[in-house]
């Protein structure tokens, strides 16, 4: 199978993102154009003639309209500023526990942590909609850092492991490139445009009232020139309803079809989600909440019924996804006559089955190739990770109370006076915290170092869960204990960094886009901080080897006149405000930036655990996650 281009994804992202503001703004003009001729329409009426064209009325019509359309569009954003955890609120969602002892929400859980470790990312919030017995799913947020997953009940009572698994990679697809930050972006864009038909129904119904209690003619008569104007706000809002279902429609239908095959790649099991696409088919996918209308393109399927069938459909038709991802499915339909028969029956193609062999990269190119592309290896990988874990490690990594010790067990060094330096400190701050850090530190120990950013993301539902003053506490310890010793390793600086990025200090800004991408030539300063940096770790000391590495960073991205390798610094803070710089580069100057760091890391024929793991946090950083197989060390080709 194909590998997915993940930057590319990205940028199509970005372009659907510009291309929704030209589909806004032209719904915008007609609906404001509509304004003004109902308005002018009643002003006519009411003088017993005058012209259409007047210009106050055209200004106060447009201004009063857009500022309607403003108002709820920046409402339902602001809304939603907190990400996926209120999407999934507002359409009824319940958050599973990660203690929970029910088995079906145990295995939901167990499936989403595999998929998130085997991409790198953090373990999103999980969410059932026990009101919901039909089979949909949908995934919601900003960014991977404030991500919510979700499924119904009927989900969690219908669909086996395998067909559940291809729910959740097809909505970790939605994760990964870009989908989850454009469909919620949609939704705070389409409730601005159908508050105009709120408006109208207000309108009508209060001069109703009001001209039902009224005993003069004269201002019945207004009266029932304004509900005039009410019931042909109601119908312009409703020509609002259509640009916004074709909006809906323009923007999420291919990437459904891109959704099914990458959870496809991502599962290596075509007959998972093909089930389960059948099963939908038969069970249906309509939610009962009164949101899911909004909400619909976002679903793994459409949630809601249409009146002018496909025409208007979110995603396409169930048949044809299942066809896509298991050919030979109609021509088995037309025989059976049962879905989901049929989708049990096509012969799978050679190879389709299993987990893919090989595992992990074998040149720099494929370190940015699997960038936001984890493999069945991958995942298979994941689960042995988490099926092998200490019980203690895993129950406090699951646990609010208990999550900041292992942080601070993740940063203790392994020599024991180093570790008597840096928790002497804590002791006097908080025992307990101290004694349980050095406790899961001892289990820690047992583990290979590969373990170590993976337990960080799977600890990140709880670490979240913090009131606010803990969460402060917790980022003021981890940085505490990683200078404890007297030097800030790279391990712990990217382990630091990832804390940052996935667990936000309470006074951080939500995990929104940091504004419109720039090029990265235009960063060109802050690239050379980090190549430099990344050659320093791999150069273990020696000038000369730094030199070439940095060279070979700065080749890759085809610098004329290459800049010379700066000094290694006495502290990382300049290379921690180029890391945060480069957030703001473009997905395809993204793929640039970070095979230029494979390629200065892999510069001595190997990338080293230290290389790998700072490659690993400045991605996750970047919003280009790694998965789990590029976190072994292995010899690379020159």
């Amino acid at each position: 199978m194909a590998t997915m281009d993940f930057f590319g994804h990205q940028e199509q992202a970005r372009r659907s993102s510009r291309r929704l503001v030209w589909l806004f703004a032209a719904a915008v003009v007609a609906i404001v154009l509509c304004v003004h001729l109902a308005a002018a329409l009643l002003l006519r009426l009411g003088d017993g003639g005058g012209s259409f064209l007047r210009g106050d009325v055209f200004v106060a019509t447009t201004a009063v309209t857009l500022f309607v359309i403003a108002s709820g569009t920046l409402f339902k954003t602001a809304q939603l500023r907190s990400g996926g955890v209120k999407v999934a609120t507002l359409l009824g969602g319940r958050p599973v526990s990660p203690d929970t002892t029910d088995p079906k929400e145990r295995q939901l859980r167990n499936v989403v942590e595999e998929m998130a470790i085997a991409s790198g990312v953090p373990v999103p919030e999980v969410f059932v909609l026990d009101d919901e017995t039909a089979l949909n799913a949908f995934a919601a947020g900003w960014s991977p850092n404030d991500a919510a997953v979700a499924v119904t009940r009927g989900c969690l009572d219908r669909l086996d492991r395998d067909e559940l698994q291809g729910v959740i990679a097809h909505e970790f697809s939605h994760v990964f490139h870009g989908d989850m930050r454009l469909n919620i972006r949609l939704m705070g864009v389409l409730f601005g445009i159908v508050c105009i038909t709120t408006i109208g129904r207000i309108l009508v119904q209060a001069i109703g009232r009001g001209a039902a209690r009224s005993s003069s003619g004269k201002k019945g008569g207004g009266a029932a020139g304004l509900i005039l104007f009410g019931v042909a706000l109601m119908a312009i809002g409703s020509l609002g309803v259509l640009f916004a279902r074709l909006i809906q429609a323009a923007v999420s239908r291919q990437r459904e079809f891109l959704a099914d095959a990458s959870a496809v790649q991502y599962t290596r099991n075509p007959r998972g989600i093909g089930l389960a696409l059948a099963k939908i088919g038969g069970y249906g996918a309509r939610l009962d909440n009164a949101h899911a209308d909004e909400a619909s393109h976002m679903l793994f399927a459409d949630g809601v019924k249409r009146l002018f069938g496909g025409a208007m459909a979110t995603h396409p038709p169930i048949a044809e996804r299942v066809e896509r991802v298991l050919p030979g499915f109609a021509r088995e339909l037309a025989s059976r006559g049962d879905a989901v028969a049929a989708a049990a029956n096509v012969p799978l193609p050679a190879g389709a089955a299993g987990f893919a062999g090989a595992a992990g990269p074998t040149r720099p190119a494929d370190v940015v190739a699997a960038a936001g592309d984890p493999r069945a290896d991958d995942v298979a990988a994941a689960r042995a990770l988490l099926a092998e874990l200490p019980l203690e490690l895993a129950v406090a990594a699951r646990d609010p109370r208990r999550a900041p010790a292992l942080v601070g067990a993740l940063l203790l060094d392994r020599d024991p006076a180093a570790r008597e330096r840096q928790l002497a400190p804590l002791r006097e701050r908080d025992a307990t915290t101290a004694y349980e850090a050095s406790v899961l530190c001892g289990l820690l120990a047992r583990l290979d170092d590969d373990c170590r950013l993976p337990l960080l993301e799977l600890a990140a539902p709880a670490l979240r869960a913090l009131p606010v003053a803990e969460r402060t506490r917790l980022h003021e310890t981890a940085r505490a204990l990683a200078l404890g010793d007297g030097r800030l390793s790279v391990f712990e600086f990217a382990l630091l960094r990832l804390l940052e990025h996935h667990v936000r200090r309470p006074d951080a800004d939500p995990g929104r886009p940091p504004g419109r991408p720039t090029p990265l030539v235009q960063h060109a300063q802050a690239t050379r901080v980090v190549l430099s940096q990344l050659a320093h770790v791999g150069a273990d000391g020696d000038a000369a080897r730094a030199a070439a590495a940095f060279a070979r960073g700065q080749r890759h991205l085809g610098a004329a006149t290459p800049p010379e390798l700066l000094p290694p610094p006495a502290d990382l803070t300049a290379f921690a405000a180029a890391v945060d710089e480069l957030t703001r580069v473009s997905p395809l100057g993204k793929r640039n930036l970070l095979a230029a760091c494979a390629e200065a890391a892999a510069a001595d024929g190997a990338l080293h655990r230290d290389e790998l793991h700072l490659l690993r946090a400045l991605a996750a950083v970047w919003g280009c996650p790694l998965p789990l197989a590029v976190a072994a060390p292995r010899t690379i080709p020159a």
